[in-house]
């Protein structure tokens, strides 16, 4: 009786169709909960490079140059006519945040306390924005900015020093 019999088993097809489609759920899981730390990183990576562009330029065109920030982004400055002007073109161009990154500014010569990042309403308030100089001789404010997500735990730390020194850190290796 060769019809007759009683397999109580899995056939190895089933077993890997099975173990395909739990993969498949795992996959898609573990990319949906880091979906949004990739893109942090990214921006504070960025946001180095482009202060250390900006401290470059200054050493090369020997004109200061500013970041300001605000709640949602930040804006490059530099001084010419006896005034600060926007710049709005280039690498140096103002940058907005995605809506969920958060920026948090320390002036490390201070009394170090975190300093109130305003939004900005109108182009007027511009002119309040806390701002980092970058100096000819290479000088720059010292500061630590804190770039966070609401959905990511790790919080990424661009930190200058007065001698120019631009580096992005995670927080594990800086504590403010």
């Amino acid at each position: 009786m060769v019809n007759g019999c009683n397999n109580k088993g899995f056939t190895l097809i089933e077993v890997i169709v099975v173990l395909l489609i739990l993969g498949l759920l795992v996959g898609v899981v573990g990319l949906s909960l880091g979906t949004r730390e990739r893109p942090l990183e990214t921006e504070a990576e960025r946001l180095a490079a482009l202060l250390r562009l900006a401290g470059q330029e200054t050493l090369l065109t020997s004109t200061p140059t500013a970041v300001g920030f605000h709640a949602e982004g930040y804006r490059f400055y530099r001084f010419g006519d006896g005034d600060w002007h926007l710049l709005t073109a280039g690498a140096l161009r103002p940058r907005k945040l995605d809506h969920d990154f958060s920026l948090e500014l320390r002036f490390l010569e201070d009394d170090d306390t975190p300093v109130n990042l305003p939004y900005l309403d109108h182009e007027d308030d511009q002119r309040l924005l806390p701002r980092i100089y970058f100096f000819p001789g290479g000088e720059v404010t010292p500061f630590a900015l804190a770039m966070a997500a609401d959905t990511v735990l790790r919080r990424y730390i661009v930190r200058g020093n007065i001698q120019g020194e631009i580096r992005l850190e995670t927080e594990e290796e800086y504590r403010f």
